[in-house]
Parts: C-alpha cells; structure tokens; sequence
C-alpha cells in the first residue's frame, strides 16, 4: 500500500504485474474487415475478408489490400467502385441487386 505518497515494495510489485497485462490490452485491437468485388463481363463475385484480434489486426489491413490488388489485376471490381453503366449491365443480367 501508499503510506503518505511512499509506494512499499508490495504495491510496487502489484503495479508491476498489473503494467504488462494493461499494455496487452492498449496495443490489442479487433478488426474484421470484407471487400466484395464483381467481375464486370461475367458478374463472378469475389471476397476478400479477414479478422484478426491483436497484432493480427494489422494483418487484416495488409491480407485485404493484397487480396484486392490481385483480383483487381484479374479484371475485378470493388462492388462499390462499378461504374454506373457497369451496375446497370449487371442488374440488367439479374447477376447484381
């Protein structure tokens, strides 16, 4: 215990195994992310999704980014960047809601 502003040994100790765990928790985070992305000639959909808890959290920014990139060179879209003329096709095909 604190006795006049002077910390003992035992609340010392109590503040040193009670640091480790709070400074887990500040660093720690939760992200789950999903990108839909939409071929515009044959409307094929793929996802790009992840979560992670922690430092996996960081993972899921960079697995989303990749994963959009690459289909993105496959000629994808994401759903939310189609053209209006593309979302009109697709609707039209009954491939898009």
């Amino acid at each position: 215990m604190i006795f006049w502003g002077i910390p003992t040994m035992k609340s010392l100790m109590r503040i040193a195994l009670i640091l480790p765990p709070l400074a887990l928790l500040g660093i720690s985070g939760c992200s789950s992310q999903s990108v839909t992305l939409v071929h515009p000639q044959t409307g094929a959909t793929v996802d790009c999704s992840g979560s992670g808890f922690g430092l996996g959290a960081a993972w899921v920014e960079s697995h989303i980014t990749e994963c959009t990139r690459r289909n993105e060179n496959r000629g994808y879209v994401p759903i939310d960047k189609l053209t209006p003329e593309q979302r009109a096709d697709l609707e039209k095909q009954g491939l898009l809601h």
